[in-house]
């Protein structure tokens, strides 16, 4: 039954006629009023009275009603969810250590630059990993702030049923109050729940797996550049071979691709006039050999951050089911383990 019914508004109405006809009979006391007057209103303060106590009798009993809900009906299925999410945090944490024993276990790695991925399918492998890391992160974040805000507000929604202090009139006689309809056992694990899921940060988790993204697109900056310089040196080779064969030819000296230069004739002539074009190409591919090493070693760089996020990933989950496991249990009168 939801607590703004009429009982408690009848109560309260009551309440302050009760309050104004014993202000009424006070003063007509007072004044020395003829005994009908008085007697009239002393009928009346207890009628109203009377009316007062039957709506208290009600509010206990729609109080101890909603009290033995709370803790046949809400308690046991409490105590179900936080067993549930014990074994899946115990699961989550040994699912991490041994993805994290697997990392470590591999004493290689693949250098990215080395892979038969070339051109823009490689650049879109590494863009598509660095936005599901990104996607992970926020995912991974918002899950345990859903954790978080809904047991808040199951224990922002208990305490309002527990009273801080009692609630006394002038005459004795207690106003309806939240507080007297509690749930004791229930209101103790929702708030054990509440302090064990405050004191989660997911930060680090977060932060480790933001900086393999952040090592992704540093890697397809790298990648980007690599191909870049690749084509380049591509571009200047070819030009160099053909500049070199259109120069024989136009001689009538067979000359065959691959060959060498050295002992043809008009190599000093060959020289004298594409020489320039022999130096640009190889500073080319000196630039793109260090562009490839670049690259490998940012992608060696992920095994160590995806350590990280999986080192962090188990500690998370290991100090999680610490508190989860500190929650009072309530079949076992104690915190104990579950």
């Amino acid at each position: 039954m939801c607590l703004q019914c009429p009982v408690p508004q009848d109560e309260e109405k009551h309440r302050v006629v009760y309050d104004k006809e014993c202000k009424k009979l006070k003063d007509l006391t007072k004044k020395g009023a003829e005994s009908s007057k008085i007697e009239v209103v002393s009928i009346s303060v207890g009628r109203l009275l009377l009316r007062i106590n039957v709506s208290v009798t009600s509010i206990d009993a729609i109080s101890r009603r909603i009290d033995k809900l709370r803790e046949e009906n809400l308690l046991p299925q409490l105590s179900e969810l936080i067993q549930g999410l014990i074994r899946m945090w115990t699961f989550m944490a040994e699912c991490h250590k041994k993805q994290l024993q697997k990392i470590m276990e591999a004493k290689s790695h693949v250098q990215v630059a080395s892979c038969k991925i070339t051109g823009d399918s490689g650049l879109r492998a590494t863009t598509k990993l660095e936005m599901e890391c990104l996607n992970w992160e926020k995912c991974f974040g918002d899950w345990i702030n859903a954790q978080k805000s809904f047991v808040k507000f199951l224990n922002g929604w208990l305490i309002k049923f527990i009273s801080q202090e009692n609630e006394e009139t002038c005459n004795g006689i207690a106003h309806f109050s939240k507080g007297r309809v509690g749930a004791p056992e229930t209101f103790t694990v929702c708030k054990n729940w509440y302090q064990a899921v405050q004191k989660m940060s997911e930060s680090q988790v977060s932060a480790a797996i933001h900086d393999v993204a952040s090592s992704l697109h540093q890697l397809w900056e790298k990648q980007s550049e690599e191909q870049q310089q690749r084509v380049q040196a591509d571009y200047l080779s070819r030009d160099y071979e053909r500049r070199v064969r259109s120069f024989y030819e136009e001689r009538g000296i067979n000359y065959s691709n691959g060959t060498t230069a050295s002992g043809l004739a008009g190599l000093d002539e060959l020289e004298k006039n594409i020489g320039f074009m022999k130096k640009r190409l190889e500073k080319q591919r000196i630039i793109h050999v260090q562009a490839v090493k670049e690259v490998n070693a940012a992608s060696s760089s992920l095994r160590s951050g995806m350590m990280s996020i999986f080192e962090a990933l188990e500690s998370f989950f290991l100090e999680g089911l610490k508190g989860y496991q500190q929650i009072r249990n309530p079949n076992k009168g104690g915190k104990v383990e579950w």
